[in-house]
């Protein structure tokens, strides 16, 4: 017990340096920022003056635009999520899935998605269903391969244990397989959902009416820089949030895996 104990405080002292490093980092580059901004102002702004602007706008314009954004975003996961997942099971799991279907997968995957937005306009129009396709594009591909990359990489002494113990394959799939592979599926969907942001951010840059993506350009386009940091950095501190709550629910959901013992 109490070398738990030691270990816990060792790990709270190890969060609380890398925590402090990183304030003190944020600190000098906002004050390098701050100086080096207002000697060019029209082009790079500074932190006093991009908090001004979030005062005017963050609740104005930002945030309606971000919720355009995020409804197309979260419709298109709940499709894309699901769908990664039973396809990449299948394709490790059938082998005959896989020749069929390993083609299309690579090529689809590393095919840039801004390439396929003029296609995606004339199928989907420019708003609501753009950002659904283009968010499910983006994410899928990345969450199949890894998805795939687990059911190919469990422990084989693992699968002859439940072999030795007559487990079924169903039994095999639910208490072996899928647990295993859950530190991939938790990487491919990371990758995933910060693809799918990006993609439909620059869908929306190149083809939407309405959304953060065409808030952003807007604001370029009249150099209201400091208006564009504030769009900037609430797309990143949305990433940073979305990032945070997907570690605490791998915690959660597989603590088995280092980074559920790293609790």
């Amino acid at each position: 017990m109490r070398r738990i104990s030691m270990d816990r405080h060792r790990r709270r002292l190890a969060l609380g340096r890398r925590e402090g490093i990183a304030l003190l980092s944020l600190a000098v580059v906002l004050t390098a920022w701050e100086v080096l901004g207002r000697r060019q102002p029209l082009f790079a702004s500074f932190p006093s003056e991009i908090a001004v602007a979030a005062t005017r706008v963050l609740f104005r314009d930002i945030v309606p635009a971000f919720g355009s954004t995020l409804l197309g975003y979260a419709s298109g996961l709940a499709i894309a999520i699901p769908l990664a997942v039973v396809i990449g099971i299948s394709m490790g799991r059938v082998r005959l899935v896989d020749v069929i279907l390993a083609p299309y997968v690579n090529a689809l995957y590393v095919t840039p998605r801004i390439a396929l937005i003029p296609l995606l306009v004339l199928w989907f129009g420019l708003d609501f269903k753009l950002r659904v396709a283009i968010v499910v594009l983006s994410a899928v591909f990345p969450m199949i391969v890894n998805t795939y990359a687990g059911m190919r990489n469990v422990d084989q002494a693992l699968l002859e244990v439940g072999r030795v113990f007559v487990a079924s394959g169903k039994q095999r799939l639910l208490t072996i397989i899928l647990p295993s592979s859950l530190p991939y599926l938790f990487t491919g969907l990371r990758l995933g959902l910060s693809r799918a942001l990006g993609g439909v951010i620059v869908a929306e840059m190149s083809a939407s009416l309405t959304g953060i993506g065409r808030k952003l350009v807007d604001y370029g386009t009249f150099f209201l820089i400091d208006q564009l940091f504030v769009g900037i950095i609430a797309v990143g501190i949305f990433g940073l949030l979305m990032t945070a709550a997907l570690r605490l629910f791998q915690r959660w959901a597989a603590p088995w895996t280092e980074l559920g013992r790293a609790r």
